[in-house]
């Protein structure tokens, strides 16, 4: 933002107050001698009656800021002046409605008030004072916000920009540094609300979802995470796992699985979804809130969101899980065919058909086993979760040969086994 120090022209004409005291305050300050009127001022408004006069504060107003703008003083002395200037410039305009002097000088003093403001707290975080340099950008925004509710013109019929954008970046910033969370949270918002999208706003995008979602707000946490989506979609990945997480939390057995239902219509391309909705499925399926529930309509779904999973993002854990479930599956069909020793026709039937699903079953199982392996042997490092993967892919795939009658795989898959731990 341009900084820049705004001529103020002081029109001392006959309308104004004219008690001697303020007519040598006027004086002096047409011949810049700040220092000297400045304990005149003071003097004239602690009398009760000038005080209930206009004319007094905005000539305080205009001194204060005058002295406040000399370099040489110390930031606190500057500090203090400006924010008397600001007051007084505030108290003028309460006793005057019309702002003659404001008006006549093009708000000036108010606008130099700002900048004054903003060169200090630049020149206090220059000098790594970032507490003083936050509460001075804190002071200008007050300035720059006070502009705007009363629709103050510069110069020239210049105007602030309804948001001061910069600082009340500058002011997050600096509210983070400081672990002033709360306070940078309302910054942030003036910039999300704003529709601000710049790269480097995506944090703030980011901490009031996080807000939201902590409070269990839906509208906001939606409000934004919406806005994030749209103007961040390089992190589409990361927002989608703050709404899943958000959607699915405290949810448990069916409740859980039918928020997963859902999500896969409202992200019907995001694999975490359809891989966690897979899991969530089969381990309803094995518990005993399943109990009387239609667990082939569940197995069909656990399948074919392990499949979709799978489409979007072939993983080593998908490609595993879904030949694990076969697998499963097999072993079961067997061994309840293997139970049935009986000879009659219905029961020689429901034999064979237990054993063709088995062998279906362990079939199914194998390109995925298979993709599963290629991609464990194709990792550079193996955590201890990956030898337990890269065994139990290998142990599936040794069934699966040794059902179909194929020694020399099954010696194969097993040689491959007892080398993991080496790994």
């Amino acid at each position: 933002m341009k900084k820049y120090v705004l001529l103020i022209t002081l029109f001392l004409g006959a309308t104004f107050a004219q008690a001697q005291d303020l007519d040598n305050i006027k004086k002096m300050i047409i011949l810049q001698q700040f220092e000297k009127v400045k304990p005149d001022i003071d003097s004239y408004l602690n009398n009760e009656k000038n005080a209930a006069k206009a004319e007094g504060w905005y000539y305080k107003a205009y001194v204060y800021q005058s002295l406040g703008r000399v370099a040489t003083k110390s930031v606190a002395e500057r500090k203090a002046l400006l924010q008397g200037s600001f007051d007084a410039i505030k108290k003028y305009a309460a006793l005057d409605p019309k702002a003659t002097l404001t008006t006549e000088e093009t708000n000036g003093t108010v606008f130099n008030i700002y900048y004054a403001f903003d060169d200090l707290g630049i020149k206090a975080y220059t000098d790594t004072n970032t507490v003083e340099s936050y509460d001075l950008f804190k002071k200008a925004l007050e300035v720059h916000d006070y502009v705007i509710q009363n629709n103050l013109t510069g110069y020239k019929g210049f105007k602030f920009s309804a948001l001061d954008t910069s600082m009340v970046w500058n002011l997050a910033i600096l509210a983070n540094e400081l672990k002033k969370k709360d306070e940078a949270l309302i910054y942030y918002k003036q910039i999300a609300d704003a529709d601000l999208h710049e790269e480097k706003y995506a944090s703030a995008y980011d901490a009031l979802i996080l807000k939201y979602k902590a409070e269990k707000n839906a509208e906001l946490f939606n409000k934004y995470l919406t806005a994030a989506k749209k103007y961040y979609p390089i992190d589409k990945a990361y927002w989608e796992g703050l709404q899943i997480d958000y959607a699915i939390k405290g949810l448990e057995n069916e409740a859980l699985i039918n928020k997963f239902e859902e999500l896969t219509n409202t992200l019907p391309d995001n694999y975490y979804v359809f891989y966690n909705y897979g899991v969530e499925l089969d381990r309803f399926i094995n518990a005993a809130e399943s109990k009387g529930k239609d667990i082939v309509v569940y197995k069909q779904k656990t399948e074919d969101a392990f499949k979709k999973a799978i489409a979007i993002n072939s993983s080593i854990e998908a490609n595993l899980q879904l030949a694990s479930i076969y697998y499963s599956r097999s072993f079961d069909a067997i061994e309840q065919a293997a139970r049935i020793k009986g000879t009659k026709p219905a029961e020689v039937k429901l034999k064979n058909e237990l054993t063709a699903t088995g062998k279906e079953s362990m079939n199914k199982c194998v390109p995925y086993a298979e993709t599963a392996l290629k991609l464990l042997a194709a990792l550079k490092e193996y955590k201890f979760s990956d030898k337990v993967n890269y065994k139990l892919a290998l142990e599936i795939l040794a069934n699966a040969a040794k059902q179909n009658g194929n020694a020399a795989k099954v010696a194969d898959y097993n040689k491959q086994r007892d080398a993991v731990d080496k790994l």
